[in-house]
């Protein structure tokens, strides 16, 4: 999923570690610049496409900033730029054709999801030094809100009816992506399940709930009458195969004269 945006990470080096302060003018035209770059890197291009992000080096960034007291505005900038983005990708989705929508959807779940493993890591110090100690949450569950908020509970009503067309038509969606979108809209949002419980029960287990005594008699029911239904129509019918297979033999030709 495209957007406009800078990936290139600035060649400029970060502060040395014996900094003694960091203006307003540092943090947003060296840290804050460096780290965006990189977010958009892993938000913007498909896994594996774009230059390796040095982990120590953001890292080091999200510490300093953190350090010199900039926890609260690198959370928000984060938090705004994730946003900005994730606003831009439900809006593309909006303009999708029905055909092309699945594939869409699955392309932004894989692209968000390959980047969560990446800025998670990266903003483990604010992580831990201000969004659990001070706001008592943790990066990626607001991560994944924001996805949710903004992206699929934007377009889940229309997203699962295509998905259930979808696999009533052999062959039309990979089994692979339908297993990755139900896993993903899953950890999204459970709740998302309740909308088309048979759909995902083909791709994670314990979604249905247990059988009950009267389920298994209704399903004992319906197994019987499908039974029935075969029996009438010849099949496991032991004197029809037998005549059958001797019409078979009788029908046979002999074996070539040799004489």
């Amino acid at each position: 999923m495209e957007v406009d945006s800078t990936t290139t990470i600035p060649s400029r080096q970060i502060h040395s570690s014996g900094m003694t302060n960091m203006t307003p003018d540092d943090y947003r035209n060296i840290f804050w610049s460096m780290l965006r770059d990189a977010i958009d890197q892993m938000l913007t291009h498909p896994p594996g496409s774009y230059k390796p992000i040095s982990y120590e080096q953001m890292y080091s960034a999200v510490y300093k900033c953190v350090c010199k007291q900039y926890s609260e505005q690198l959370y928000a900038d984060l938090m705004t730029h994730v946003k900005t983005r994730l606003g831009q990708w439900s809006n593309h989705l909006t303009s999708v054709e029905d055909d092309s929508f699945i594939n869409e959807f699955h392309k932004a779940l894989v692209q968000y999801f390959h980047a969560l493993g990446g800025i998670v890591p990266i903003f483990t110090y604010m992580n831990r030094f201000y969004i659990e100690s001070k706001l008592h949450t943790d990066l990626k569950t607001e991560l994944i809100k924001v996805f949710s908020s903004l992206v699929s509970d934007q377009h889940v009503a229309r997203l699962i009816p295509l998905m259930v067309a979808a696999q009533s038509r052999p062959f039309c969606i990979p089994p692979a992506v339908m297993s990755t979108m139900c896993k993903h809209l899953y950890q999204l949002n459970p709740e998302y399940t309740v909308i088309e419980p048979k759909l995902f029960s083909s791709y994670l287990p314990n979604v249905l709930p247990q059988m009950t005594e009267e389920d298994l008699q209704a399903q004992k029911k319906a197994d019987y009458m499908l039974q029935e239904s075969l029996r009438a129509q010849g099949w496991g019918c032991s004197n029809n195969m037998s005549s059958t297979r001797k019409r078979d033999l009788e029908d046979a030709p002999g074996p070539p004269n040799r004489g």
